[in-house]
């Protein structure tokens, strides 16, 4: 996972003075600066006749600046969130699902120990993938995700009843980040925004839980049932690929490749 040439999350068109290269600083002193004519010279001055962006909405949004404003672009869909418009899969989707089976199964123990619900908030943003297909793969009782507003009583009625017909006594919920409660709103960590404008989501795995153990005496004979609340965060997104983020990247960059040595550009690669 991560880059190794260490590239920033940055948005060349919405550079903030104080982060505007030194040399810059000088051609570039508003409040907030666009230095994609900077981009541009220098993929030409690098003699780049084509880029490869790899990324998520936000890198894909620039390439598509970067192509309207004449560059040769042919990009690669990567994120976790599995979320980009056009191709069913996205680079570190499967080693998200592969990494969050595990880290919940490494959790179980603790959970039937002490009888107890475990929730994990994933990442994911406003798609539910993360959470939903490893629910699938059987890793948790039930998920929450960003497209369907849930019901916190239905939720801890149907978790207290898979918690009492588990002879191991606990059920598991994957909560994800951008879930949200019928007449409520997403939640977020704090106002504070990235490069590309966006709020940091999290916390909604706290507020479940909390509700968790006031709701279930309502389902459990007068006894609420304790709460393990866990933040799976960067563990499942970083390290090593899984099998299928091992092979799909390479089928990726070969179609890439055949597309530039065919002089096509303005174009994703996807898979169907």
């Amino acid at each position: 996972g991560g880059t190794f040439l260490h590239s920033s999350r940055t948005d060349p068109a919405r550079m903030a003075k104080a982060i505007v290269p030194e040399h810059l600083q000088d051609s570039y002193n508003a409040k907030v600066n666009d230095l994609t004519p900077e981009v541009l010279k220098n993929l030409d001055f690098l003699g780049i006749d084509y880029l490869i962006p790899i990324g998520g909405d936000d890198t894909l949004s620039y390439a598509v600046r970067l192509y309207q404003e004449g560059a040769r672009v042919v990009a690669i869909p990567k994120t976790m969130d599995n979320d980009v418009p056009g191709t069913d899969y996205c680079i570190g989707f499967s080693t998200c699902v592969t990494r969050t089976i595990m880290m919940t199964n490494s959790l179980r123990t603790s959970a039937g120990s002490h009888e107890r619900f475990l929730v994990l908030e994933v990442f994911g943003r406003y798609a539910g993938f993360t959470a939903m297909l490893p629910t699938m793969a059987g890793a948790a009782n039930r998920c929450v995700i960003p497209e369907y507003k849930f019901n916190i009583q239905k939720l801890t009625e149907l978790l207290t009843h898979d918690r009492n017909e588990n002879p191991s006594k606990y059920a598991v919920v994957l909560v994800s980040e951008g879930a949200t409660f019928e007449g409520g709103e997403m939640v977020f960590t704090n106002a504070t925004k990235d490069a590309y404008g966006h709020a940091k989501l999290g916390g909604i795995g706290d507020l479940v839980s909390e509700k968790l153990k006031e709701l279930s005496p309502n389902y459990n004979n007068g006894r609420p049932i304790d709460v393990i609340n866990q933040k799976l965060g960067y563990l499942v997104r970083g390290g090593d690929p899984d099998a299928t983020d091992s092979i799909v990247p390479m089928a990726y960059g070969n179609l890439a490749l055949d597309i530039i040595l065919k002089g096509i550009h303005g174009r994703l690669v996807v898979l169907k």
